[in-house]
């Protein structure tokens, strides 16, 4: 079956073959009743401390086929729930590119969330904040939403409650899902960006920077294949394109669009007052604030 963004990210199942080490195929080819039932499901201590596939990819599959919560192994699912809040309660990078409803995202990123998220306009209704951690809408649309917390990217599709925690090696397949990560971390980043689509390629000019000697610039824009250039105020970066986003060789990660972003943070000068903020921000409620590595909270 081909996802779409109305069912789910159109790129996901080979995805999944990627981040599980190229193993996860060769595993949903052996019998599925006696790889999951019987030499996972029905011994929990096996399931809890070593699943029988990769980081629990299975549930990955399962998700994305949209199975029933009945015919889910909802023991392994709240193993991975119960992984998830520990990584973020204790500010660590969560396991990257795997699904979970999005009601339980909502648990794991505020503990005071009960409400269920049902479409996009429920989310335009609330801003979620803890301590100084300011969650930042992103582009908001029926299809998609993009937050950007902790350094990490979420990706979330309301219509069919699903969301992707800590995204990295998913494939950016649509325009909707460029313009949203974009938009989201334009906006954490505290950056103006104007995009630029053209047939075969897209281009990123960030506008009213104030930059870092050019020396450091240039060495610094160096280390990221995508950036063109730089002037005064503003740097260039530039995604090529095959003959159209739907191409499912097009080979641009959601890690590749957010490397633009932490590149260019690296060359932008932080005044003084902005570093005090910053450190203030970082001691305040004894939660570090690693939303972006600039307070830009007024802007959001």
């Amino acid at each position: 079956m081909k996802w779409t963004d109305t069912e789910a990210p159109k790129a996901a199942m080979s995805t999944l073959n990627l981040v599980s080490g190229n193993t996860l195929w060769e595993e949903m080819i052996r019998d599925r009743r006696e790889f999951c039932l019987q030499k996972c499901q029905n011994n929990k201590v096996v399931n809890m401390l070593r699943p029988k596939c990769t980081e629990r990819r299975y549930l990955d599959v399962l998700l994305l086929k949209r199975e029933s919560k009945k015919n889910m192994p909802m023991f392994c699912y709240s193993q991975r729930i119960k992984g998830l809040s520990r990584s973020f309660q204790e500010g660590e990078m969560m396991l990257p590119d795997v699904y979970i409803y999005i009601d339980d995202y909502w648990k794991i990123i505020h503990e005071k969330q009960t409400k269920p998220l049902r479409s996009a306009s429920d989310f335009l209704k609330r801003t979620i904040t803890k301590g100084k951690e300011v969650l930042p809408m992103g582009s908001i649309d029926q299809l998609m939403e993009t937050h950007f917390l902790r350094g990490q990217l979420f990706l979330l599709w309301p219509k069919v409650d699903l969301c992707l925690i800590n995204a990295q090696e998913t494939n950016i397949h649509s325009m909707t899902m460029f313009r949203s990560i974009t938009e989201t971390l334009t906006e954490s980043y505290g950056l103006e960006v104007n995009l630029n689509i053209e047939d075969t390629f897209i281009e990123l000019k960030f506008e009213n920077l104030i930059l870092k000697d050019s020396v450091t610039v240039e060495e610094e824009l160096q280390k990221c294949s995508f950036f063109t250039g730089f002037s005064g105020t503003e740097v260039w970066a530039e995604v090529s394109l095959p003959s159209g986003l739907e191409d499912e060789e097009f080979d641009f990660k959601v890690k590749d669009l957010h490397f633009i972003f932490k590149t260019l943070d690296d060359v932008i000068e932080i005044s003084e007052g902005e570093e005090d903020d910053q450190k203030l921000v970082e001691s305040s409620a004894g939660v570090p604030h690693v939303t972006t590595e600039k307070d830009r909270d007024s802007k959001l």
